[in-house]
């Protein structure tokens, strides 16, 4: 039920939904109240304005980027998670996997199971879709990819059932080893919320952020695209707000034990 609602809750919350919301409503009540009408089309012109300059996904997601920082990796490692969240399985075809932008995931991942040849690699995810479909599990869909990049299957773990971050961390924690050497691999903005969810459980992982999206220092200046809107920019705030209200909502209800998780 929180799984569903939470779904239906962003949807109605999404910075661009609320723009149209403002744009459409006021015109449509124009010719009726034409003073109120123009007032909130402008209202969702200037929030289409502000909220498409870099300024604030930059300044929202930088926080949560430099928040758990990349763990020192052990000598021996039991396995390799990655988190779920990557996956076009509406564009992907029989035999060919679509990846989204957060695919460094499952990258590295691969990347980190060839350098660790005796470690596991544990892919966790379902479909995500509020009506599930056994023929859509997204950990079925990396466990091929993984494999037709030369992971050996009786070296994968699936996991099918779970469908947020905290479902991730309830489901891995009772599959694995508490005492185990897990190393965590997921986007950087993720990485808070992922870390408070898998210590809520008593998981122990080492982080390995992926997937960074704030520009580094070297590129962190101002230009002539910091002053005006994109849409990639509209869609970076939209990725920072959910994370933002995701670690809100995951204390409230007991997820995590403390609003902005770290390692230490």
């Amino acid at each position: 039920m929180t799984f569903v609602l939470s779904k239906i809750l962003w949807i109605i919350i999404v910075p661009l939904n609320i723009i149209v919301f403002f744009i459409l409503f006021g015109r449509l009540i124009l010719a009726a109240r034409p003073r109120f009408g123009r007032r909130l089309i402008s209202i969702g012109l200037i929030l289409l304005f502000l909220c498409g300059l870099d300024f604030l996904p930059k300044f929202l997601t930088s926080i949560l980027e430099n928040r758990i920082p990349a763990g020192q990796i052990p000598e021996r490692i039991d396995g390799i998670i990655v988190l779920a969240g990557m996956v076009d399985m509406e564009a992907s075809r029989k035999g060919y996997v679509e990846l989204t932008e957060q695919s460094d995931r499952i990258v590295e991942g691969v990347i980190l199971a060839r350098k660790y040849p005796e470690a596991k690699l544990v892919l966790t995810g379902s479909s995500g879709f509020l009506v599930e479909d056994p023929r859509f599990i997204e950990a079925d869909y990396l466990k091929r990819l993984a494999v037709s990049l030369g992971i050996e299957e009786e070296r994968i773990i699936i996991e099918r059932k779970a469908r947020n971050t905290h479902e991730h961390a309830c489901a891995l924690a009772g599959l694995l080893s508490g005492d185990g050497q897990w190393i965590l691999v997921t986007s950087a903005f993720h990485m808070p919320r992922s870390i408070g969810c898998f210590k809520k459980q008593g998981l122990k992982v080492v982080p390995f952020p992926v997937d960074y999206q704030a520009k580094s220092e070297e590129f962190n200046h101002l230009s002539l695209a910091s002053f005006l809107p994109s849409a990639g920019n509209l869609s970076r705030l939209s990725i920072a707000l959910h994370e933002w209200l995701g670690l809100i909502a995951y204390r409230l209800m007991g997820y995590t034990d403390s609003l902005f998780p770290r390692t230490a």
